[in-house]
């Protein structure tokens, strides 16, 4: 029978750092809002829709490596160690299903523990495994990334994920103190599997952020919606364009709302008027795309040795295995 440490529980309103986030967000030069905040239950939606589209390679290319390659991961692992597959961001788990599903068959002896900030996604996960995979252990944690590795003991041997281009949605700065702290929460035994995005055709990376049926743009405007429905904020999201960049030089895929007018948005619930000139962004998103070489120097950097890096057919993306040094 599966066991779960997590009951299924409705989401919080607006939760305190949400409102932290957004005041600091809306009243910093220039103005910005957290990616982390896209994943509400509307949010959830629309990024399955997101991973379905034609230009959004990421998803088929990650799940190309974890099917082709998911033997070859086992191997690495120890079948006879009671083992914890930390899932850092699940959202709703699709693709670490592939791995799970093929760990359970051959008799793998672990639990699943999904990570995420969305309380709907760690819900969606414990209904998706109650009712299609009950032999399989899921313990879900409903918390930011290192507040749920401190519950877990360091001598439980682990196997980290972090799936997706996330790391790429840091800055440097961010990007390697999330390492450190994820270094010191490992032990020398456990892995860390973790997702890259790779340099290719700016056309190519460019098309992801803007697809032409405009789910990436309702995407991020769902913020501004979210805003509205949690903070009783009356942002008109038609006034505000989704305006997506690559800038070849540094990697990074940028995404901003631009302010089609000069205007005042209100949020009574924080008693905030925030003005907009013509033209004025609020950064959203950014997605940094990496090469090997600069791969292999942030490992070297975090206290990370590459173990192996497992690519698709077109070479866009990579998984790669990391473990301390």
């Amino acid at each position: 029978m599966r066991k779960s440490d997590v009951d299924i529980v409705s989401p919080a309103k607006a939760d305190s750092d949400f409102i932290i986030d957004v005041i600091k967000g809306l009243f910093s030069s220039p103005k910005f809002l957290k990616s982390k905040y896209f994943y509400d239950k509307r949010g959830d939606e629309l990024f399955r829709k997101i991973m379905e589209l034609p230009e959004y390679y990421l998803t088929r290319c990650e799940l190309e490596i974890l099917n082709n390659h998911k033997a070859t991961i086992l191997s690495l692992l120890d079948p006879g160690e009671a083992l914890k597959i930390v899932d850092l961001g699940a959202g709703d788990g699709f693709k670490t299903k592939i791995l799970l599903n093929h760990f359970n068959k051959k008799g793998l002896n672990f639990t699943y523990v999904p990570v995420d900030i969305s309380q709907n996604a760690i819900n969606s996960i414990l209904i998706d495994f109650r009712s299609n995979l009950p032999e399989i252990n899921v313990a879900g944690i409903c918390k930011e990334y290192f507040s749920a590795l401190k519950e877990l003991e360091k001598s439980c041997k682990k196997v980290l994920l972090f799936l997706g281009s996330n790391i790429g949605n840091f800055s440097n700065e961010e990007t390697r103190i999330f390492l450190k702290e994820i270094a010191n929460a490992m032990a020398s035994e456990d892995i860390l599997l973790i997702g890259f995005d790779l340099r290719k055709d700016p056309d190519v990376i460019l098309a992801a952020y803007n697809d032409k049926a405009g789910v990436t743009k309702e995407f991020n405007l769902n913020l501004l919606h979210r805003i509205n429905r949690e903070m009783k904020a009356n942002f008109n999201p038609d006034l505000f364009e989704h305006s997506p960049y690559y800038d070849s030089e540094s990697g990074e895929a940028r995404s901003f709302l631009i302010s089609k007018i000069s205007q005042s948005v209100e949020i009574p619930a924080l008693e905030m008027v925030v003005p907009f000139k013509e033209g004025e962004a609020i950064h959203t998103e950014i997605s940094k795309k990496y090469s090997l070489k600069e791969i292999d120097l942030l490992a070297g950097e975090c206290g990370f040795q590459v173990v192996r890096n497992f690519f698709d057919s077109a070479n866009y993306f990579t998984n790669s295995i990391w473990k301390i040094k």
